[in-house]
């Protein structure tokens, strides 16, 4: 498996950490929810790191990277970002745009700019089919990757105002049915792992 760190660890000491914490700061203002979700995403990027790597600097980048991963969607209209129901296709073709905002604005703050490839990218796909860039395995950046499990993972088993959520393990099923297509099947597989230990089951059985 592939778990070749592909950030420099030396830009945890080189961060500037008060714009990070404005940078949270203003997503939880757009939108409490997305803060939220920010939150569980980093939980799960660092308990997925301590899986995959052995230094305490990549876990902590793993942590950061997931508290950051939705920052460009400070520039998403609210009408948009908060919208109670489905979106539209030109509405989700603003959305999408919060990636490549994101990496934008934070390629403007000394020392991370290592980690700009990483929130450009957790969109993409393994197939090649994601945006905003199609890149396809592992031209997609390791932590992108993991972003892109842990993302989805939390987007599906959290409440939504336009939909309810899903159980642990319908939401494990749906992403090892996507293993090899919209995500990393390697990382896949750890991160099946990690879920089944954290949460005390085992998804084969449960299917048996």
């Amino acid at each position: 498996m592939e778990m070749k760190q592909q950030t420099e660890l030396s830009i945890i000491e080189q961060i500037d950490m008060d714009t990070i914490e404005m940078f949270c700061r203003q997503i939880y203002y757009c939108d409490p929810y997305t803060a939220m979700h920010a939150e569980h995403v980093a939980e799960l990027m660092a308990g997925l790191a301590s899986l995959i790597f052995r230094s305490s600097d990549e876990i902590s980048l793993a942590y950061m990277v997931g508290l950051l991963h939705d920052v460009g969607k400070i520039k998403t209209p609210e009408h948009i970002l908060i919208k109670p129901g489905r979106l539209t296709e030109e509405e989700y073709a603003v959305m999408k745009r919060h990636a490549a905002d994101g990496a934008d604005m934070l390629a403007e703050i000394e020392g991370i700019e290592a980690i700009v490839p990483v929130m450009r990218h957790h969109h993409e796909r393994f197939d090649g089919r994601g945006y905003p860039d199609g890149l396809k395995e592992t031209e997609i950046p390791f932590f992108s990757r993991m972003l892109s499990i842990c993302d989805t993972f939390d987007a599906m088993t959290t409440h939504r105002c336009y939909r309810e959520p899903v159980s642990l393990r319908e939401c494990l099923r749906e992403i090892k049915r996507c293993s090899g297509s919209q995500f990393d099947p390697a990382i896949c597989k750890v991160f099946i792992e990690f879920i089944e230990e954290r949460f005390g089951f085992t998804l084969e059985e449960a299917q048996g």
